[in-house]
């Protein structure tokens, strides 16, 4: 299993200067199972760049979606109607998610919310064992 863990939030704030309009896009495999970019990590980061561009006084639009497996072009078909009417396109899946949608849609930016961290075995929940890098 891909093990990963979400960025930093100020890192994914920074890279999202400017942006208007958002897409988080989640993956329900991997990284959902080791709590980095399932539907419950993309409800929260939404959340939390809601509440930071409010204070901020600017407008954002966070657009929430998962997927069963990103690194799957028919599990993406499902979100690619959403892209056009995004600025950025934030994926919370491992790399090769992120380049799989960067791929998929060239003239829009997908930016990656997670950092893979390794390949592991579950030995319970939360604690992999890693198993190659």
């Amino acid at each position: 299993m891909i093990v990963a863990e979400r960025k930093k939030f100020e890192e994914i704030s920074e890279m999202l200067k400017g942006c208007g309009k958002v897409l988080l896009i989640g993956c329900g495999t991997c990284v959902k199972v080791c709590f980095a970019g399932g539907d419950k990590e993309v409800a929260l980061l939404a959340s939390q760049l809601k509440i930071a561009a409010k204070k901020a006084g600017r407008k954002l639009k966070v657009t929430e979606a998962t997927v069963e497996r990103q690194c799957e072009q028919e599990f993406v078909d499902e979100v690619a109607a959403l892209v056009a009417d995004h600025d950025a396109v934030v994926s919370m899946a491992c790399g090769a998610g992120v380049q799989l949608l960067a791929e998929r849609f060239t003239g829009r930016v997908v930016l990656p919310a997670v950092n893979t961290t390794h390949l592991g075995v579950l030995q319970e929940q939360g604690v992999f064992t890693e198993k190659c890098l």
